[in-house]
């Protein structure tokens, strides 16, 4: 509402224009031009009972120069008598006698004759201060004929648009010469001729004291100069002309050679040619036959069309809106010129001009409001950012008063706005940097999901080329690659927050944030936080993806962890029990000693198991403690540790170690640890008489692999593929026993970002179990 009454206001004085345009007539010349063009281009058929007898070139050839004696017009008028027309004009002015007197009895015997005819009374204006006279025909002549006021009342402009039906001068008032020729022949005016009071406005400036006019009407005129059938005078003088052609009309005859007759400017005229007086009065008198007239529009209903009509396209402008405003302010001038002319069409005159004028101004006004409301209302803001912001208040502070009259508002409002972009580009530049330097990916994305801002983070996850090429890309696409623990519909999670099935918990608002767990194939676990924020009055999206494979692993590794404490744990401490119930029962048959020394070994194997257990636990917490270490060295200190086991098994060591290898970065108790493990376990299983040896070499790929070679019952290729599986190891109870004891080898190979690798031993007797080791920087294990 507020904003169509500023329209309104906009409006008004846009409308009060044109209606004074209209009551006025200040754009009466620009009304004319639209007037004059409506009626060259609506031509009538030319009447077909209406002809001129043309004083033409080719007749004054024939006769002889201008003025022919006055028998010559009589023989003319027998010609015309015997065809018997329906009426005549002698568009003629013979106001002055004859020298031979017999030469206008005999005229007005023939005028007798061949009647009715109409001759001609003009206005002759006095010089300066004298008045003007009526010039009549000499009386001879008078007796015989109608008479008809013959006279060109032009518009300012000098064309003639209008005629008057009664003029005259004094007591004495005679009809214009087409009226009184239209009676003549026993017609009348068309029923509903529109007619108006003339005022000296209406009329030309020349002299018109003592010379009235009565009832104006416009004349409407069938078709441009030579529009109406035209005989010429020597042909219808010679009888060329057969009286049917001029039976029952009305007969014009008038002059129309090139330097003799009246000629005047008319609204339809052709290249410039003037119009004959003659054919003027020929268009005269069609219009009083025929009605075909036009009827102008009041000055009063005219001004309130044209405002209401202001009206309605500035109130449009805003339902159009900026963009095609200025389509309609365009379109408004031509579409009003059509209308009018197709008025004029049906007799209608209605001037476009006033309108067109306030239309044309229409749409900079209009603009020049709203840019004048837009940039007081940008002026607001950024003095309320520069307030919020903190910067430059004080010196922004007084425009928000009254606007100042001194100085140059414009600079004032320049800086403040530079001001505000370089609070705002300091703030984009800010969030920009925060979002590129978060660890984790992050997205920003419209309500559709269509991305808006990314960082390399989220680049590298989505394989894109940078964080810019990812602006405009369907993120619910892409998130098609993640696999997660519950069905979502990416699309509708977007389209609707909460919709999605099984996105969102059952509830009967929707939540603004959301977190689902994801599997992507080739890089892991992620957290998927889907967060919705308003801005700038639309939804956003901030979408981050949180890696949580380590947590998952860790989760798993403890899992598998407490699976071997539960099985192997529980081993021992269950065979105490068996025991302990046996002997209750009595159903075991060993002494106290025997009982103790059994229950005593099975309780050190069970304080074993959770020794490795806590080793298992360091091994993947603490920090590694990274020192070089000589391979051989590691090697001897571990076939040290082992020589008394070996010693009861039976069973001998060996060394083998690659001449000229380098020091090697690792965390000597670790390792040292993971080696003994796997000598031990290589003696357990070896038989009496039997070897380990234990090497060392630098492989192909870099890495330093540490082997212990049996000659034991071996493994299966399963068991072999299953023991370099991380993580997972063989379970408990196989034929090889390994228990936590291999799990921490496995864990002691990853923190150094090796591997524990198995295959059959030499002649596919025992097995070679392998502690692959990679080359540590100082600091690229710590994690």
């Amino acid at each position: 509402m507020k904003r169509r009454l500023r329209s309104v206001v906009v409006a008004l004085p846009l409308a009060l224009l044109a209606a004074l345009l209209v009551l006025t007539g200040w754009s009466w010349r620009a009304d004319r031009v639209v007037y004059d063009l409506g009626l060259s281009l609506w031509r009538r058929p030319p009447p077909p009972d209406i002809v001129i007898v043309a004083i033409d070139d080719a007749s004054v050839a024939a006769i002889g120069r201008w003025p022919w004696p006055r028998v010559v017009h009589s023989t003319l008028l027998e010609r015309l008598a015997e065809a018997r027309p329906r009426s005549i004009a002698l568009d003629l002015v013979l106001s002055e006698p004859d020298p031979d007197p017999a030469q206008d009895l005999l005229l007005a015997r023939m005028l007798r004759r061949a009647a009715p005819v109409v001759l001609p009374v003009a206005w002759q204006a006095g010089g300066p201060g004298l008045p003007g006279r009526s010039l009549l025909p000499v009386p001879v002549l008078r007796e015989a004929v109608r008479l008809g006021a013959a006279e060109a009342t032009v518009d300012a402009d000098g064309v003639l648009r209008h005629a008057f039906l009664r003029t005259g001068s004094g007591d004495q008032v005679y009809p214009h010469m087409a009226l009184a020729l239209l009676e003549a022949g026993g017609d009348t005016v068309a029923a509903g001729l529109p007619v108006s009071r003339a005022t000296e406005e209406d009329v030309s400036t020349l002299p018109t004291a003592g010379w009235s006019r009565q009832d104006r009407f416009a004349i409407r005129y069938a078709g441009p100069p030579g529009h109406v059938q035209r005989l010429s005078y020597e042909d219808v003088l010679t009888g060329a002309v057969p009286a049917e052609q001029l039976r029952g009309r009305h007969v014009l005859v008038g002059m129309t050679a090139n330097g003799l007759g009246d000629t005047l400017a008319t609204p339809v005229n052709r290249q410039q040619y003037a119009m004959p007086g003659v054919e003027v009065l020929a268009n005269t008198l069609y219009t009083l036959r025929s009605g075909d007239t036009l009827r102008a529009v009041d000055a009063g209903p005219g001004a309130l069309l044209a405002a209401a009509l202001t009206l309605l396209l500035v109130l449009a402008f805003d339902r159009l809106g900026s963009r095609w405003a200025w389509v309609g302010a365009l379109a408004a001038v031509p579409v009003a010129a059509t209308a009018s002319l197709l008025a004029l069409g049906a007799g209608l005159w209605w001037s476009p001009v006033p309108f067109a004028v306030a239309a044309s101004l229409a749409y900079p006004f209009w603009s020049w409001r709203q840019l004048k409301r837009v940039v007081d209302r940008l002026d607001d803001e950024i003095l309320q950012l520069l307030v919020e912001e903190g910067t430059g208040a004080r010196a922004a502070a007084p425009a928000a008063g009254p606007r100042r009259w001194l100085g140059d508002p414009m600079t004032s409002r320049l800086a403040r706005l530079h001001s505000a972009a370089e609070t705002v580009r300091s703030a984009r530049r800010f969030l920009a940097d925060a979002l590129a330097g978060m660890p984790t990916a992050m997205v920003v994305t419209d309500e559709r999901g269509r991305v808006l801002l990314a960082n390399a983070p989220a680049a590298l996850l989505f394989e894109a080329p940078g964080a810019e090429q990812m602006q405009g890309m369907d993120l619910p696409g892409l998130l098609v690659e993640f696999q997660p623990t519950r069905a979502v519909d990416w699309d509708r999670l977007f389209a609707s927050p909460g919709a999605a099935a099984g996105a969102w918990p059952a509830r009967d608002a929707p939540q603004e944030t959301a977190a689902i767990e994801a599997h992507l194939e080739r890089l892991g676990d992620f957290l998927l936080h889907f967060a919705s924020v308003e801005l700038l009055g639309r939804q956003r999206w901030v979408v981050t993806f949180a890696d949580i494979s380590a947590i998952r692993l860790a989760q798993r590794r403890r899992e598998e962890a407490l699976g071997f404490v539960s099985h192997d744990l529980r081993s021992p401490v269950h065979a105490i029990m068996l025991m302990a119930d046996l002997h209750l029962q009595g159903k075991l048959q060993w002494t106290q000693p025997e009982l103790l020394a059994e229950v005593q070994r099975q309780a050190n194997r069970a304080l074993q198991l959770a020794d490795e257990f806590v080793r298992v636990a360091r091994a993947e917490s603490r920090p590694l403690q990274l020192v070089e270490v000589a391979p051989a060295e590691l090697l001897a200190e571990v076939l040290a540790d082992c020589q008394p086991q070996a010693l009861d098994a039976a069973v001998q060591l060996a060394l083998a170690i690659t001449p000229g290898l380098p020091p090697w970065r690792l965390d000597r108790a670790l390792v040292r640890r993971a080696l003994g493990n796997l000598a031990s376990n290589a003696i357990k299983h070896s038989p009496r008489g039997g070897s380990v040896a234990l090497t060392a070499r630098v492989g192909d790929d870099g890495t330093l692999t540490l082997a212990v070679t049996d000659e034991g019952p071996g493994l299966t290729p399963a068991q072999c593929r299953q023991l370099e599986q991380e993580a997972q190891g063989l379970p408990a109870g196989d034929v090889r026993g390994v228990g936590l004891g291999l799990l921490f080898v496995q864990r002691v190979a990853a923190r150094h970002r090796g591997r524990l690798a198995a295959r059959p031993g030499p002649g596919q007797r025992g097995t070679v179990v392998e502690l692959r080791l990679a080359a540590l920087a100082g600091s690229a294990a710590e994690g």
